[in-house]
């Protein structure tokens, strides 16, 4: 007989890795990304086991016992190498060992669920909560990085390299080169010091990119630049390893604990700064020539006027129309990365770059089509871009890609199409489209964050009124009312759609049809902050637009949690909350309230 208190030892481990989301070193990437798909993994296990433990059946199967313990383990060692985890440590290192330890921590999961469900309890739930986890996309970091280690990768590969790792800065790149160097310091197998050495080999092969990329943005002389921010200097000085930087840029760096020079990776023999007069003058001079004002009003403007980015961009833009495949996936994947940044927005939709973007989007290349919508949902966060785009003719293009790309694409064409209905002409523009009916199918079929980023383009448009009924009548209630469940992370993003559809009668009916006011309730009680004030004002159209949702929302007692809202809510949700507690005790002295009787 398998002892309870295995399942509760689990379910303690569980408890005690999802307690590591308050530590402040989690906040910053890759730990965060990783630490989320955890997260999400281990709510789904927990869920199950709760119910298992709260129904009070003891299960007799030694291998269910042995799988329990496994996972348990595997917590263990996963919560061991979070709270390691700090941001001066090698990312790329970090990622071997945790990749590792997720899938085999998922594969472990499904075991278990398929062994509850051969026992026939809480079977429907099991094979929800397994389907789930099936669901949840594992990152395959590590095999880009071993595919292109012992090779010539291209910008693109280690563009993405970059891009997983969060290597944003050229200062993070030498930061994980040096935390190679230490790390390689602190082994002794002869395997695992040459597997090192081909990590610090593509460390700087990117770095070597990063630099060159830099001198192809700026006319500024690279003797001039700091060889850790690599912007031109202004307050220069020597270090101990006799090697110049930026004086604000080496004493952050000094000020995170990095006693080592950058550039050579030395230890230093102390962390003096000694003004290089020499370089400075230098510096002084050729501002002069170019009329260029030396302070650090003019140095952001500097680093940007002198930059190439424009001419760059256009290249790019002219690649966009080659016939060969390969050169438009590097050069949507480089625009895409380009459109990150806010000042680049701009320049990139004023170099024509949008209307090319939105043909992308039907390439049959499947990578093409994921950079393109990548870099048009990365250039909408600039408003005067967003009525460009939907002006482009990118709503059906964009639904083209909802209904054919892979995952990421089709999360971020959804992001997209939110980003756009920002704009209220957009609102109707897309609700007129079949953009509803395709958003409504991710939120059926697509991964978590598929799900989730659908449900927040079905909410930005559910505040246009015209598109609640297309919403309800595209089927999107029965799927709203599965992201309820607290194992899948989006009640709130859930019972905010339900909420503005409940003000019209077919939203009403279909929160009821497919069981949503227990579900609401449930919010009320056990919600966040603004899960509860949105499912108040949900109820509340509920309540007062039919006698018969009014007495199921009674029914499920829902009054002494609303009484509790009505104290300690938000300000919203107290005024919700003490609205329909006052509509109940109308009705039960005989107010009819405008009551729509059915």
């Amino acid at each position: 007989m398998m002892e309870i208190s295995i399942l509760e030892m689990l379910l303690k481990n569980i408890s005690s890795f999802i307690l590591l989301s308050s530590r402040d070193d989690l906040s910053c990437e890759p730990a965060r990304r990783y630490y989320k798909r955890i997260e999400e993994i281990l709510n789904l296990l927990k869920s199950s086991i709760d119910a298992i433990v709260d129904s009070n059946i003891n299960l007799e199967d030694p291998i269910l016992d042995e799988a329990c313990v496994e996972v348990g383990q595997s917590v263990l060692e996963l919560r061991e190498l979070m709270m390691n985890w700090n941001p001066l440590m090698s990312k790329a290192y970090f990622v071997l060992q945790i990749e590792e330890l997720i899938s085999k921590t998922q594969t472990s999961c499904l075991y278990i669920f398929n062994l509850l469900k051969s026992s026939h309890l809480q079977a429907s739930f099991l094979e929800i909560s397994a389907q789930k986890v099936k669901q949840i996309e594992g990152i395959q970091t590590f095999s880009v990085i071993t595919k292109a280690i012992g090779r010539k990768p291209t910008s693109e590969i280690l563009a993405e390299i970059c891009d997983d790792l969060s290597l944003n800065s050229n200062q993070e790149i030498l930061i994980e080169a040096i935390a190679l160097d230490k790390l390689k310091e602190q082994v002794e197998c002869t395997d695992e010091i040459e597997f090192i050495n081909q990590l610090i080999l593509l460390v700087t092969q990117i770095h070597e990119r990063f630099i060159e990329m830099k001198q192809e943005q700026s006319s500024i002389p690279s003797d001039f630049c700091c060889p850790l921010s690599l912007d031109l200097m202004i307050d220069p000085v020597i270090v101990a390893s006799g090697q110049t930087y930026e004086r604000s840029y080496f004493q952050r760096w000094i000020d995170l604990g990095l006693e080592v020079c950058p550039k050579t990776r030395q230890a230093l023999s102390n962390t003096r700064l000694i003004p290089n007069y020499n370089v400075k003058a230098l510096i002084a001079n050729w501002c002069e020539i170019n009329n260029v004002k030396l302070d650090q009003d003019h140095l952001k403007s500097l680093n940007s006027n002198l930059s190439g980015v424009e001419v760059q961009i256009k290249n790019h833009i002219e690649n966009l129309q080659s016939n060969s495949i390969e050169i438009q996936r590097e050069a949507t994947y480089e625009i895409r990365l380009l459109a990150k940044q806010t000042d680049n927005q701009i320049i990139i939709a004023n170099c024509g770059a949008i209307e090319l973007l939105v043909k992308l989007l039907i390439s049959t290349d499947l990578n093409v089509q994921e950079h393109a919508v990548t870099a048009l949902l990365n250039l909408s966060i600039n408003n005067e871009n967003k009525t460009a785009i939907a002006n482009a003719d990118a709503i059906e293009p964009l639904i083209h890609v909802l209904d054919t790309g892979n995952h990421e694409a089709k999360g971020n064409s959804a992001a997209t199409l939110f980003s756009l209905s920002v704009i209220d002409e957009n609102k109707d523009r897309i609700g007129r489209s079949r953009a509803i009916t395709s958003l409504v199918s991710l939120l059926r079929n697509g991964t978590l964050r598929g799900r989730r980023d659908a449900a927040t383009a079905l909410f930005n448009l559910s505040t246009f009124h015209e598109n609640k009924g297309r919403i309800v009548k595209a089927g999107a209630v029965k799927y709203l009312m599965e992201l309820m469940e607290p194992g899948a992370g989006m009640v709130d993003k859930a019972v905010a759609v339900l909420s503005n559809l409940s003000t019209i009668q077919e939203g009403r009916a279909a929160i009821c049809m497919e069981g949503g006011i227990p579900y609401l309730v449930e919010v009320v009680e056990l919600g966040s902050g603004r899960g509860k004030e949105h499912a108040a004002a949900a109820l509340l159209c509920l309540c007062v637009n039919s006698s018969r949702f009014c007495n199921m929302v009674l029914q499920e007692g829902a009054v002494p949690p609303l009484v509790a809202l009505s104290n300690s809510g938000t300000p919203r949700a107290k005024k919700k909350a003490q609205a329909l507690l006052s509509y109940f005790r109308d009705q039960m002295h005989g107010g009819r309230g405008g009551l729509e009787r059915r």
